[in-house]
C-alpha cells in the first residue's frame, strides 16, 4: 500500500472520529512516518486562565503521534505518552508536528512538537504506540 493510500484511509478514519471533529482538530499534512495536525481554539478549549487546556494540547499532540504511526498502514493504540508543557497556549490554532524515533516489529514511538500560531514552542510530547494487528 502506498502513502497515497493510507493517507485516504486515514482522512477517512479522522472524519468519523468524534474527538477530532469535537475538538475542531484538522490534519494538515501526512507522509511516511509523519504528520502535521492544528487545533483551532474556542471558548470551550480554554482553561480558567484563558489558555489551551492541557487535555486539548495532549489530545492534539497524541492525535498527530498516532496518525503518523497509521502511516505505517496498521492500526495502533497509545501504550504510554509524556508531555511537558513549556509555555501557554494562546492564540486562535496550536499545530502540532509529529516524527518517528523508531518503529519496531510491535510498538513505534514517536515524538511531537505543539507551537502557537507564532511557531512559539509550547510543548513537546513523546508516545509510545502498539501496532494492534
Amino acid at each position: 500500500m502506498d502513502i497515497n493510500e493510507i493517507e485516504k484511509i486515514i482522512r477517512n478514519r479522522l472524519e468519523d472520529n468524534g474527538f477530532i471533529k469535537y475538538n475542531h482538530i484538522n490534519l494538515i499534512e501526512v507522509k511516511e512516518n509523519y504528520a502535521k495536525m492544528e487545533v483551532e481554539l474556542t471558548s470551550e478549549s480554554l482553561n480558567p486562565n484563558g489558555t489551551a487546556h492541557g487535555g486539548l494540547i495532549f489530545g492534539l499532540a497524541d492525535s498527530a503521534m498516532g496518525t503518523a504511526a497509521s502511516t505505517n498502514g496498521r492500526n495502533v493504540c497509545t501504550i504510554n505518552s509524556q508531555i511537558d508543557y513549556l509555555k501557554s497556549g494562546k492564540g486562535n490554532k496550536l499545530v502540532a508536528e509529529a516524527e518517528e524515533l523508531k518503529v519496531g516489529r510491535t510498538t513505534a514511538v514517536y515524538r511531537c512538537n505543539i507551537k502557537d500560531e507564532n511557531n512559539t514552542l509550547i510543548a513537546t510530547c513523546t508516545g509510545t504506540y502498539f501496532f494492534l494487528d
